[in-house]
């Protein structure tokens, strides 16, 4: 009887833990959400930058629904836009073509240059630079252009169609390759003007890393959209060794986006591909806590909302991004108060 109650109580404790936390949340669709193509999240200004074929929109949702705080009109229609950390500068690659996108007081600016890259499967910004990874070709090179407009082929080479995720320090770029297997993921240093080669990950064969990286508050750990998390440090030893799963999986538990808070107890927001929750993880034991519903903006053209992003912010906020209507045609933002 007494390990029937211990039993009992535990199951009851685990389920009061996944039970949903108090919160507010705020949905709605874009006005031009059937136009865009990529929607990036600049938590450095809490704005929304919108890709459509020949603009950028910066979107605001604060105080109240959204607005486009300003317009970029591009020359040619763009292939992938990158944001800076900071969120002062932006970048679109074209066919061929990088366009710049900064501001002088409330005036967009945008500075268009040739680069040798018709097709782009990565992009960052960074140290008044620009870096794409060319999505095609065996072997090839990352191409950065400053905002003079000057580009350099950088001298490692790549296979095509490499991935870049930019490390929180900015010193850092990770890029899983996707055209070959074993899966390698190259690490490269941003502090010149192209990205220098540093090592490999380790292991070589032994993990699959996924298609998509995220990463911890603090910079130490990486989360793969396998669920997989990874070490990100300086120390070529410890660098990409594996930190373990979600949920103390053992293996692939796919995630389709992940967002950690700065702030409180560093909770962990992840979608995943068959449900329409957001569960909440804690920190560092990356383990279900609870589970919220996604927000759905209250219009009759909102249906079978399906969620593509989550971003906690320092201003408490977790910010959301959804596509609905029968298609996924419709692009809406949002977000989270605690309560």
């Amino acid at each position: 009887m007494n390990v029937l109650f211990v039993l009992l109580l535990v199951s009851a404790c685990s389920a009061a833990k996944l039970r949903p936390k108090a919160t507010t949340s705020h949905a709605w669709l874009l006005e031009n959400g059937a136009e865009y193509s990529q929607i990036i999240f600049s938590p450095a200004k809490n704005l929304f930058f919108a890709l459509a074929n020949n603009r950028v929109d910066v979107i605001s949702v604060s105080p109240g629904s959204p607005f486009v705080q300003m317009r970029f009109d591009l020359p040619l229609p763009g292939q992938m836009l990158a944001v800076h950390p900071d969120g002062e500068l932006g970048a679109v690659a074209h066919n061929s073509y990088i366009s710049f996108l900064s501001r002088v007081g409330l005036t967009p600016v945008v500075a268009t240059f040739t680069v040798p890259v018709v097709g782009t499967s990565g992009l960052i910004v960074i140290d008044k630079k620009a870096c794409l990874w060319p999505n095609y070709g065996q072997w090839t090179n990352i191409v950065c252009v400053n905002l003079e407009g000057d580009f350099e082929s950088c001298s490692s080479s790549i296979y095509g169609g490499g991935l870049a995720f930019l490390h929180p320090s900015g010193s850092w770029v990770y890029s899983p390759e996707t055209g070959l297997s074993p899966q390698s993921v190259h690490k490269l240093a941003t502090n010149s003007t192209c990205m220098d080669q540093l090592w490999d990950n380790p292991g070589w064969g032994d993990y699959h890393y996924g298609n998509h990286w995220w990463f911890s508050y603090d910079g130490s750990r990486a989360f793969l959209n396998t669920g997989m998390t990874v070490a990100t440090t300086a120390d070529q030893n410890t660098d990409m060794q594996v930190h373990g799963y979600f949920n103390a999986s053992t293996g692939n538990n796919p995630h389709t986006w992940i967002s950690q808070s700065a702030q409180g107890d560093h909770q962990i927001a992840g979608l995943k591909p068959d449900t329409s929750n957001i569960t909440l993880y804690s920190w560092p034991y990356l383990m279900p806590t609870s589970t919220i519903p996604f927000p759905v903006p209250s219009d009759p053209r909102a249906t079978t909302p399906s969620p593509q992003q989550v971003h906690f912010a320092d201003d408490g906020r977790l910010y959301t991004v959804g596509k609905y209507g029968q298609s996924g045609e419709l692009w809406g933002v949002g977000y989270i108060e605690f309560n």
